[in-house]
């Protein structure tokens, strides 16, 4: 196994996609690591594993769909280090009634088996769908969609079925009519939703470049005991002191760092700088 980020000199970087987003994944990791450059893996067929759309379900968990994406990349494309991604969307648990993108990243280094992985959750999300039974429902959910700017799709039902028609990547409101009143006629309403393929999503695009980013921070970290690359965080420590009395908060503190290789950990101060919690946060000022 290479140390350091010396592995990665010299070679070329894939992005198993189908849906353009070497162009969120490129720059990003290209800037951080001494890779030669980044090739589109044109060959590779990432709905197998699962289509926002219903016509293929995803049977693997977010992270296993994301590794098998970057695996199937290196075996159609013969290039041995790959990367891929994989977005869920759906309430976010801390407040149900708020949409989030979770964003998943997977390095695959078929040289030494091994993955690299990346999660990152943004509540910056275009993200929905409604059943319409007239133009003016579609035409009302298109704007709260910020539609044209991102695609719609528009299928006769929620729960899509093999024998409804479906018309996706719809950027044009003449497009959008022909296809809502089409399938209105034929079924009495339709479901509209929006295209969450990055291509057709802009704001989803900009979540995946945001984790790009963070992800090529955290594989050009280098362990200061042993040197191997991706010094990562693996997890968090509360205690965040109250900025009035001192007492530690249940607000993160710390953040931990490990070494995948010689099980090193340090601890660090949260990256944002905040050093002290605001008392209404306190259990003692606020119980």
């Amino acid at each position: 196994m290479s140390t350091g980020l010396n592995g990665f000199a010299g070679r070329i970087l894939g992005v198993a996609t189908l849906h353009g987003k070497e162009r969120a994944i490129g720059p990003a990791l290209q800037a951080a690591l001494p890779i030669a450059g980044v090739q589109v893996i044109e060959e590779v067929d990432t709905d197998r594993f699962g289509a926002f759309s219903g016509e293929v379900r995803r049977t693997l968990d977010p992270l296993e769909a994301c590794r098998a994406k970057a695996r199937h990349g290196a075996e159609v494309s013969g290039l041995d280090l790959v990367i891929a991604s994989e977005g869920s969307f759906g309430p976010y648990p801390p407040a149900p009634f708020v949409s989030c993108d979770e964003e998943i990243l997977v390095l695959y280094d078929a040289c030494d088996d091994r993955f690299f992985e990346h999660r990152h959750v943004s509540l910056e999300t275009v993200f929905g769908g409604e059943a319409c039974t007239n133009w003016s429902q579609v035409s009302a959910f298109a704007d709260r969609m910020r539609f044209p700017e991102h695609g719609l799709v528009v299928r006769a039902r929620e729960r899509w079925a093999a024998v409804d028609t479906m018309v996706k990547g719809i950027d044009d409101r003449g497009a959008l009519r022909s296809a809502a009143e089409r399938t209105i006629a034929a079924h009495g309403s339709c479901w509209v939703e929006t295209d969450m393929r990055a291509m057709m999503n802009p704001t989803r695009m900009r979540v995946i470049n945001d984790t790009a980013v963070r992800f090529a921070e955290e594989l050009k970290r280098c362990c200061p005991v042993c040197g191997s690359d991706w010094f990562r965080v693996t997890g968090t420590r509360c205690g965040l002191p109250c900025g009035l009395c001192g007492w530690p908060t249940e607000s993160i503190r710390s953040v931990e760092r490990g070494c995948w290789k010689c099980g090193h950990v340090q601890f660090e101060p949260r990256p944002d700088g905040k050093r002290a919690e605001d008392p209404q946060h306190c259990g003692n000022c606020n119980p």
